[in-house]
This record gives C-alpha cells, sequence and structure tokens, in this order.
C-alpha cells in the first residue's frame, strides 16, 4: 500500500475524526484508524461503537490496500509537520507503516484492517435534508442544553420530532430547556420521534462545511452524509420527556433587554456569586434591570443596572449565572426577551421578533429559577 498526501490536508481531515476515537478502550484496536486506499481516493475512518466516521481525501495512490494506524501518534505527526508532501509506504503483512517527507522517516506499527469494527448495517427508513448552516445553527442552539446524568439517557440527546410542516429540536437537562421550531424549504420525511447523542451531533457540526446534509434514520441509527463523510451513530432508545409539560403559558411580564448587555453583567457580577449555588438575582422595573449576587461566605458583593423595557410588576428572581448565561450566548438575537411569571416559576427567554438570524425558526428557552438566599 502506498500513497502521498499534503500533510495540511491529512491534518484536517484527522481532526474531523479525533473526536471520535476513545481516550480509553478496552479494544485497543477502536485507539486506531482505519485508512483504505484505492486509486487515488484514501477512506479514513473512526469509531468508538457508538457513533463511526468515515472521510475521504484525494491523494496521489500507488498501491491500493488497508490498515489501521495508531491514532494519537498519526494525528501528532501530522499536525508537527509543516506544509509538505508526505509519502506513506505500508507492509501490510508486517503491519508497519513509514513516513518520508524531504527532510524526515518516521515509522509507526499499525494493526490489521481486518480487525477494525465494520460499519453499522444501515437501511433507512425516514430522511431530512437541511443546508449545512442551518444544521450547525440549530445544533449551536440544543446540544448545549443537553444532560450528561447517565441514568437519563434520553436527556443526554437532541429530540427532533416532525409536526406537520415543522421540524422541532429539544434539549433539557432539567435545569434547562430549549426548544426550536423550523420551518425548513423541504418538506420534513421523518416518520418518528428520534433522540440523538449529543455527541454526534457536535462531531457534525464541527465537520460539516458548505452545502447540504443529508439526515437518514433508520431503527436503531441516523446517518449524516455531508461533504465527502458520513457519520452513523446509535439512536437513544429511551422514551424523551414531556416538554411542552413543563413550558408556561401564561409567563405575562414580558422584559426586553440587549442581549450582548446582560451577558456582559452577568459575567463580570457572577464573579461575586457564591462557588456553590452561583445564584445570581435579577430586580427588574418598568425601565431598569439590576443583576446583582453576593457570596456571603467570603464578604464580596456586586451589581449592575441596565435599561430595559418591561411590562408587569416590579419582580425579584434568582438565577444560576451559568445556565443563564448559557442560554443567552447561544441565542443568535441582539434583543432578547424575557417572560416571568413569578419568582419560584420559569423563565422564558427568546430572541425578541425579526431578532433571530434564523428567520426560519422560532427558539424558546426555559431556564428554572433558584430559591434567593437572604
Amino acid at each position: 500500500m502506498k500513497f502521498t498526501a499534503n500533510s495540511i490536508e491529512l491534518q484536517r481531515t484527522l481532526a474531523k475524526l479525533g473526536g471520535v476515537i476513545p481516550t480509553k478502550s478496552p479494544m485497543p484496536i477502536l485507539e486506531n484508524i482505519l485508512c483504505e486506499l484505492s486509486g487515488d481516493t484514501l477512506t479514513m475512518s473512526a469509531t468508538d461503537t457508538a457513533i463511526s466516521l468515515t472521510v475521504t481525501v484525494t491523494v496521489r495512490g500507488e498501491a491500493n490496500g488497508s490498515i489501521a494506524i495508531p491514532a494519537k501518534r498519526l494525528m501528532d505527526t501530522m499536525r508537527s509537520l509543516p506544509d509538505t508532501s508526505a509519502k506513506f509506504v505500508i507492509d501490510q503483512d508486517a503491519k508497519k507503516i513509514m513516513i518520508t517527507t524531504d527532510t524526515g522517516r518516521y515509522q509507526l506499527t499499525g494493526e490489521s484492517a481486518k480487525e477494525f469494527p465494520p460499519t453499522p448495517a444501515f437501511k433507512s427508513g425516514s430522511e431530512i435534508v437541511l443546508t449545512s448552516d442551518t444544521l450547525r445553527s440549530i445544533i449551536h442552539r440544543t446540544a448545549f442544553a443537553v444532560s450528561s446524568d447517565e441514568l437519563r439517557p434520553a436527556m443526554m440527546g437532541v429530540l427532533f420530532q416532525a409536526k406537520g410542516e415543522e421540524l422541532r429540536a429539544v434539549a433539557t437537562d432539567g435545569h434547562r430547556l430549549v426548544r426550536l421550531i423550523h420551518h425548513p424549504e423541504k418538506a420534513v420525511a421523518l416518520k418518528k420521534d428520534v433522540v440523538i447523542p449529543a455527541k454526534a451531533l457536535q462531531i457534525v457540526a464541527k465537520s460539516i462545511d458548505a452545502g447540504e446534509t443529508r439526515v437518514s434514520v433508520s431503527d436503531t441509527h441516523v446517518r449524516f452524509t455531508f461533504d465527502g463523510s458520513i457519520l452513523y451513530s446509535r439512536l437513544i432508545e429511551e422514551a424523551y420527556p414531556n416538554y411542552e409539560s413543563v413550558i408556561p403559558k401564561d409567563n405575562d411580564k414580558l422584559m426586553s433587554v440587549k442581549r450582548d448587555d446582560i451577558v456582559s453583567a452577568l459575567r463580570r457580577v457572577s464573579l461575586y456569586a457564591s462557588a456553590v449555588s452561583r445564584q445570581v438575582r435579577l430586580e427588574v422595573s418598568s425601565t431598569s434591570l439590576t443583576v446583582a449576587a453576593q457570596d456571603a461566605d467570603f464578604g464580596g458583593e456586586a451589581s449592575e443596572q441596565l435599561s430595559c423595557t418591561y411590562s408587569g410588576d416590579s419582580l425579584v428572581i434568582g438565577f444560576n449565572a451559568n445556565y443563564l448565561t448559557d442560554i443567552l450566548t447561544h441565542l443568535e438575537s441582539e434583543q432578547v426577551v424575557f417572560r416571568f411569571s413569578t419568582p419560584t416559576r420559569a423563565g422564558i427567554v427568546s430572541p425578541e421578533e425579526k431578532g433571530d438570524k434564523g428567520a426560519r425558526d422560532n427558539v424558546v428557552m426555559l431556564v428554572m429559577p433558584v430559591r434567593l438566599s437572604n
């Protein structure tokens, strides 16, 4: 097996694969990248058994073949090289990989390609086609809010569901919730609700460029096809919680504020919040918003006053600063609207109408309040 490739092109391809490779695995073969050469097309694959990613790159091929190459050493080598040609000469029987450049020689020992797990069998049942920019935006505004609690596996993914002509994406960790409704230009051919692991979505978001992404769903897996790459992921088969039941319908106290202003204030003021509770206090009146925090253990406190417009009785409500900042930084809008009810009920945050960059989207983000300390 022989081929010559540009080091920068290989580095870019390996960077896409890097997010899939497990750092520690009971199966050592998973710490390798499968390389398969056919003509001038090099296909590189990585898997952790739940997620598999295959990427193709154009090279100058001389002799076809396949081998599994240690991922970390290959990635580190390509990352350290300047923009140069790298020639690979591989003895598949001895599992030896020789890489030569104008100035250096590097030898690795690989594994047989036969040991590498096969791509999962896939029979598509339904499909969605989205522009890559749209899919990246949907992932950006939802995947951050998933849970990391393995005891609640459904909440470790993003729910995708079709409702009429709408495509909905939902994520929650129990403290915050995001519901995004997208109105695609093409019909949504999704026959069932699916929960896609956040890890798979984040890898897709980092890997896609321009053009379209085809999302195909089978009974057990989802497949993303984009830019000469294919990612497979197992679906999360646990039932997703009834998210509609937790979104308040009667939050009638509306506050509009500049997103960047409140985010900046939260970041500064939260430096003085308790390290345990991360509690910040919002005091809202008709024309002003005060963001305040106090650390009783160390005697620190801070507050900032911002301009806002508000309809409703004066309100004091507490939130976890990290959750609130996270939500605001994932809204693509200059102006945001808060909808409050009482200090003990969830607050709703959304882009001001016509402010969201995704003109075809409706986004609602919910954050649970925290009890204010005296």
